[in-house]
């Protein structure tokens, strides 16, 4: 299932366009993101065009199989018809001024702030190559990250849980904060990035100009 959250925050940067439909300049990473989730798109396409293929291929008429090739042509037809960015994950390791959707959309709750501020931990899945009796092989590891997350409402979540996070968001910065122990440490910011930003950006893309 395709998530795409529209949210209107912190961002006042609104790109216009010109008469010839092209938006004027975003921020090189808003600009960069907007690519970005159109590359996912297009992979998503893709890879769900291989995953058809290799359904028909096998040419079974059983029902489980029925309902798997409705789902891929059904997601191809959303993809396609390309109204909704498909937002990609963060990336490992955080830099300032990326933006993407949490990895597996969820957070572990360490400290509930306010209303709309928490400190969690993120897990973020990370390719590596290991070497085992002389063979090198690839494999997944999870590094986690602690941020202190401004913008969705905490209401619902709790210390010590894990908590589901479908909004957009944008690495902005480090901040330093006081612990409870009086300690202070330094923690990477996520903010809740304003989609209404880049929309003119996504109504040219979908246009096919470049």
């Amino acid at each position: 299932m395709l998530f795409v959250t529209f949210t209107v925050l912190v961002s006042t940067v609104l790109a216009a366009a010109d008469e010839s439909g092209k938006p004027q300049a975003l921020p090189a990473n808003v600009e960069a993101f907007a690519k970005l989730c159109e590359n996912s798109r297009r992979g998503a396409i893709m890879h769900l065009e291989h995953t058809l293929r290799g359904l028909r291929s096998q040419g079974s008429k059983s029902p489980d199989a029925a309902r798997r090739i409705a789902a891929a042509e059904a997601d191809l037809r959303v993809l396609r018809a390309n109204k909704e960015p498909v937002v990609p994950p963060l990336g490992f390791p955080p830099e300032a001024g990326a933006i993407g959707r949490l990895p597996r959309l969820t957070c572990h709750v360490e400290q509930i702030v306010s209303d709309h501020e928490m400190l969690v931990r993120c897990f973020f899945p990370v390719k590596v190559t290991t070497v085992r009796h002389f063979q090198a092989r690839g494999e997944t590891v999870t590094q986690e990250v602690s941020f202190l997350m401004r913008g969705p409402s905490t209401r619902e979540a709790h210390e010590g849980g894990d908590f589901q996070v479908l909004q957009v968001l944008e690495i902005t910065g480090k901040e330093t904060y006081k612990t409870d122990e009086g300690k202070l440490n330094k923690v990477w910011v996520l903010s809740e990035f304003n989609m209404k930003a880049v929309e003119p950006y996504f109504r040219y893309l979908a246009t096919g100009q470049r």
